[in-house]
């Protein structure tokens, strides 16, 4: 499937395909079209989960955070739910109802003993893992001395401080938490390097060539990450011009809305209070039957905090980065309220673009370079590799959003998180495997004891035509009076 890449030289007279009050269709327009540019991947997953009902995208984050728990319930649901039906009204058995209830009711008891016996023992599993990882008990991978979680460092303030308050422990979970951050941007800025704690043992410092390695895999997710915006540049050129002609022609209406954004997010200082202050707009503006454009720019700046909670280490980041947002907005506001024709605005437009594909390109190039300084024999360190990226962005002067503006110390950060929170997960995954497997003789007993007194208590009848089914089922099998 292909999409028509706008022309900006011929703007004016093109199709203008979309949405906003005060853009029509051009039905004169002649010029043919130009199918050159594919829908970028990136854009039509954001576009179709746009489209999902809410129900769906809780099953999607669901999937995304599934361990093994979740499997155990997942299946579960599906053998004590769904079975049942299929066993019951299964169209092909030749056996009688009665008897097909007895067995469809089986399944639930089956899935009962399961959640009982499998999750009642991987879920303390998985806790005293997560309490082996944040001790640093368990190998490097593993360990999360550096990112301990909320729960356990809250646990281990309350041995030591028997006497705080609910707040004084809050504040305490929150200054250890940003303790442990300062620590790790230290060591990495002025050591070049990663400590890891263990259990009873000295620090260890991380293995040189996996440092690097680590750094490397950073930067490598930065340059993608520029990859993917340039590869949504043209599609995102089209929604520009929508957004800036609405700008241009809806310019007090968007100056009042954001403005009113802007001066309310400073009075907030938790992300749930961002998030509720910007649902309630979302829900205001379309009660008055708001443009969708208007809405659209709104629903971006609550985005920024999606699937993150208000407890997470970087929900103070958000927060600027939301107000960030915010600003550049009004900024564009202000840029087209002097604006007068479309033309002016294609033009402002075009040249955007082509500063941010350069910003885009320049960072790819730059970060490619540095790469190359880390794999060399004498090698480099944060400290420098930040240094440069700040000398190079003041000699270049780059405006336009690119990984090149992004804190490397700070992405080495989330990088190291992200691989040990997923070597993690796996490692419990693995585990509870192997211990649902040997769970599963016990389940299989405890369900052969527990289901006839089950049945005989609560069904007798079905429980008792089920036993005389059997007996006539012997009796036909005995050998007859004349055959003896």
């Amino acid at each position: 499937m292909k999409v028509e890449k706008v022309n900006f030289q011929t703007y004016n007279s093109a199709p203008k395909l979309r949405v906003t009050r005060g853009i029509q269709p051009n039905h004169n327009y002649q010029a043919k079209p130009n199918f050159t540019g594919g829908i970028p991947q990136a854009d039509l997953v954001k576009d179709i989960q746009k489209l999902m009902p809410s129900s769906i995208k809780m099953i999607n984050k669901f999937a995304d955070s599934m361990g093994e728990i979740s499997n155990i319930f997942i299946n579960a649901a599906g053998t004590g739910l769904v079975a049942p039906i299929f066993i019951k009204y299964n169209p092909l058995s030749k056996t009688d109802e009665d008897t097909r209830t007895y067995s469809a009711w089986r399944q639930p008891i089956s899935a009962v003993l399961a959640i009982a016996t499998q999750a009642s023992m991987v879920a303390p599993f998985n806790n005293m893992l997560n309490n082996m990882s944040n001790s640093g008990y368990l190998d490097e991978f593993y360990n999360k001395t550096n990112f301990q979680d909320e729960a356990y460092i809250k646990k281990m303030i309350k041995k030591t401080e028997k006497n705080l308050t609910s707040e004084q422990l809050e504040k305490r979970v929150a200054q250890e938490k940003a303790k442990q951050f300062q620590e790790f941007m230290d060591n990495l800025r002025n050591k070049n390097s990663i400590l890891i704690k263990q259990h009873n043992a000295p620090t260890k410092k991380m293995d040189d060539e996996l440092f690097k390695q680590l750094q490397i895999e950073t930067i490598n997710d930065m340059i993608k990450k520029d990859k993917d915006k340039l590869q949504t540049l043209d599609t995102k050129s089209e929604k520009r011009l929508i957004r800036s002609e609405y700008l241009r022609l809806q310019n007090d209406k968007a100056k009042d809305v954001l403005t009113d954004i802007n001066t309310n997010l400073k009075n907030y200082t938790t992300l749930s209070e961002y998030k509720n202050f910007l649902n309630n707009k979302i829900k205001s503006l379309k009660a008055e039957n708001a443009d969708k454009e208007l809405i659209t720019m709104v629903q971006e700046v609550l985005d920024r905090a999606k699937d993150v909670k208000a407890t997470d280490e970087a929900a103070t980041a958000l927060m600027t980065e939301m107000k960030n947002k915010v600003s550049k907005m009004l900024t564009h506001v202000n840029t087209y309220s002097n604006t007068l024709s479309d033309v002016d605005v294609a033009k402002h437009v075009e040249a955007s673009v082509k500063n941010r594909k350069t910003a885009l390109n320049t960072s790819i190039e730059y970060l490619t370079e540095i790469i190359n300084d880390i794999k060399s024999e004498s090698g480099t360190t944060v400290h420098n590799i930040e240094k440069k990226i700040a000398e190079k962005l003041k000699l270049t002067n780059i405006e336009e959003d690119c990984s090149l503006k992004s804190l490397f110390s700070e992405k080495v950060y989330n990088k190291y998180k992200s691989n040990i929170e997923g070597s993690l997960k796996g490692y419990k995954q693995f585990t509870g495997l192997v211990i649902s497997l040997a769970v599963l003789p016990i389940t299989c007993c405890l369900l052969n004891w527990v289901y006839p007194i089950f049945m005989d208590a609560v069904f007798p009848n079905l429980s008792n035509k089920k036993h005389d089914n059997e007996a006539s089922a012997l009796v036909a099998k005995a050998p007859k009076k004349d055959e003896v």
